[in-house]
């Protein structure tokens, strides 16, 4: 039998059904790309270790429906970042004044005025809460539109300058807790002299290079 005589046999009604049918089914498959495209312009194409989870395509936020990827949405999310990292930048100057005044009393105290110590390790205390909170505040923030990671700024600087000032507020701390029990208590105090130094400087140095060299 022929293909021509087989095409012929086929009854007229079954070819517009399975033309309309294919239509369709192409309808449906240009429509899903179309919403993927849409949905993956609304996001930058990295995301942050934390960002991923929290504020990618299936992000928490996305699957609990705390913030569903769609253009309105992206809209309040960018309005959202922009205050946190404002919150974010005003913590940061009062975290450098936190951080310079524990220094401060940490340095009297090193000088032989115990009389300081109890302010030494209250500044240093609210220090560390400060200075978490404020970081959190970058971390946790909803991803911007568009990132540009290859170009180097005085964003890029100071999230270097980020991670000798973030291993600064883990290490000085503990370095200073450990004194007392130290085997060699003036090496130590010593290391912990250095490494809050260390951590006020590059502290600043962040704050100054974000705030007048942008």
């Amino acid at each position: 039998m022929s293909k021509v005589k087989v095409f012929k046999e086929i009854p007229g009604g079954a070819m517009r059904l399975a033309f309309i049918f294919l239509l369709f089914s192409s309808f449906q498959v240009l429509n899903a790309q179309s919403n993927d495209t849409t949905s993956f312009d609304l996001l930058p194409q990295k995301l942050s270790l934390i960002e991923k989870p929290l504020w990618g395509k299936q992000g928490f936020f996305r699957i609990i429906g705390l913030a569903p990827l769609t253009p309105e949405a992206r809209e309040k999310e960018l309005k959202l970042r922009r205050t946190m990292l404002s919150l974010h930048q005003l913590g940061g100057f009062i975290t450098l004044g936190l951080t310079a005044t524990s220094v401060y009393y940490g340095q009297q105290v090193f000088n032989g005025k115990y009389e300081f110590f109890n302010a030494h390790r209250s500044f240093v205390r609210a220090t560390v809460v400060s200075y978490y909170l404020t970081a959190s505040l970058a971390l946790f923030s909803p991803p911007p539109l568009v990132r540009h990671d290859k170009e180097t700024s005085s964003i890029t600087i100071h999230k270097a300058l980020a991670w000798i000032h973030f291993a600064g507020m883990i290490s000085t701390p503990i370095l200073g807790l450990s004194i007392k029990e130290s085997s060699d208590p003036i090496k130590t105090k010593q290391i912990h002299q250095i490494s809050g130094y260390i951590t006020l400087a590059s502290l600043a140095a962040g704050m100054l290079v974000v705030t007048f060299f942008r």
